[in-house]
C-alpha cells in the first residue's frame, strides 16, 4: 500500500519505488484552485472545511502524487492566541498580535475546529493515500509575526536586542506549534512537515542557540509520528538540522542531496530546482533523473527544493511525477 510505503521511506527504509510530492502542490498552479480563489478569500479558504479538504485532495487527483499535505497557512495557529491575519495579494501576510499581552494555554483545538474537520473529510474521501499535516517552525513564524520586510530585520533586531525576551515569543510559539501539530495527528494526519523558511537568514551559531533548541522540542514531541524538517539556505547549518531528531530532512536546490545524504542515515526530501518545472520536458526528466540516480538505495522522498511556482504548467508538474513513477 502506497502509504506504508511513504511512511516507512520517511523513517529511513530505503525503497526501489521513488516518492513524490510537490511543496504547495495544492495551489496556484492548478486552475481548479484559481477558480474556487476566485470566489472566496485565501483566509475563507483556509477555515473552511469542504473548501480546504477539497484542495488538498485536488493534487491526488490531477497529478497522482503520493500523499497530500494539508491546505492551510503556516499563521493559522497563531488564530488560537487571538491574533488577527490578513492576506493580501503582492504583500506579505500582516499579523496583528500585542506582543505584551501574548498568551497561550492549551486551546488551540478548541479555538481552531475547522483543522480537524477539514482532515476528517480527507481521510473518508482518499484514506489511500498519506496526509501529511505541516506548521511553520517558530523562528518563521516569529519573523511573520514581527515583520520587517524580506530581510525580517526586526525578527533579527530583537533576537540581539533583548534575547531573553525572544527565547519567550519562541517558547510560546513551540508550545502553540506543538499542540497544533499534534492535534492534526490526532484528527488522522499521517506525517508532518515543519517548515522553516527563514532561518538560513540566521549565521550558524546564532541558529544553535535561538532556534535549534526549539525545534528540537518540536521533534521530540513528534517522536511517535514520521516527521519532516524543511529549511532553505541551510548549507552552513546542515550539520546542525541533521542532528534534530526529525525523521527526513528536506532541502531546497542550492546543496548537493547526495552530499547532504551521506553525512547522515536519515531520509532526505528534495530538491528539485523549482524553476526547471519551466523549461521544456527533456531538461525535466534529465534533472531528475540526475536526483534519483544520485539518491539510489538510499531513504528518499522526491520533491521540488522550494514551493511550486504559480507559473509552472500543469502538465509540467504531471510530467514530473510521472517520471519519478516511471523510475520504478
Amino acid at each position: 500500500m502506497i502509504k506504508d510505503e511513504f511512511l516507512s521511506v520517511l523513517k529511513g527504509t530505503p525503497s526501489d519505488k521513488p516518492m513524490i510530492w510537490i511543496m504547495r502542490q495544492a495551489g496556484r498552479f492548478l486552475k481548479p484552485y484559481r477558480d474556487i480563489k476566485e470566489k472566496h478569500s485565501f483566509l475563507k479558504m483556509c477555515t473552511t472545511p469542504e473548501l480546504a479538504a477539497k484542495i488538498t485532495m485536488l493534487p491526488a487527483e490531477r497529478l497522482d502524487v503520493d500523499a497530500m499535505i494539508l491546505f492551510s497557512d503556516i499563521l493559522i495557529p497563531l488564530k488560537a492566541i487571538g491574533a488577527k491575519i490578513s492576506y493580501k495579494a503582492n504583500t506579505q501576510p500582516a499579523v496583528d498580535l500585542d506582543l505584551n499581552k501574548i498568551h497561550y494555554e492549551n486551546s488551540v483545538a478548541d479555538r481552531l475546529p475547522f483543522i480537524e474537520q477539514t482532515v476528517k473529510i480527507i481521510k473518508d474521501e482518499c484514506s489511500q493515500k498519506p496526509l501529511i499535516g505541516f506548521a511553520g517552525a517558530p523562528f518563521t513564524v516569529v519573523c511573520y509575526i514581527l515583520g520587517g520586510g524580506s530581510e525580517f530585520y526586526r525578527a533579527r533586531a530583537f533576537l540581539y536586542s533583548d534575547p531573553e525576551q525572544f527565547k519567550k515569543l519562541m517558547s510560546i510559539v513551540t508550545q502553540l506549534t506543538i499542540d497544533y501539530l499534534k492535534m492534526q495527528i490526532s484528527s488522522g494526519c499521517d506525517a508532518v512537515q515543519l517548515f522553516d523558511s527563514w532561518a538560513g537568514i540566521l549565521p550558524a551559531d546564532i541558529y544553535k542557540t535561538f532556534v535549534y533548541p526549539y525545534n528540537q522540542q518540536i521533534a521530540e514531541a513528534l517522536i511517535d509520528t514520521p516527521s519532516i524538517y524543511y529549511i532553505k539556505d541551510s548549507s552552513h547549518i546542515i550539520d546542525y538540522c541533521l542532528e534534530l531528531d526529525f525523521d527526513c530532512i528536506s532541502v531546497d536546490w542550492r546543496m548537493d542531496i547526495k552530499d547532504v545524504s551521506l553525512k547522515s542515515r536519515k531520509c532526505i526530501q528534495g530538491n528539485m530546482d523549482n524553476t526547471i518545472l519551466l523549461s521544456d520536458r527533456q531538461t525535466i526528466k534529465n534533472r531528475a533523473y540526475d536526483i534519483l540516480n544520485a539518491m539510489r538505495g538510499r531513504a528518499h522522498i522526491f520533491n521540488l527544493g522550494h514551493g511550486i511556482l504559480p507559473q509552472t504548467d500543469e502538465n509540467s508538474a504531471k510530467y514530473l511525477v510521472d517520471v519519478v513513477h516511471e523510475f520504478r
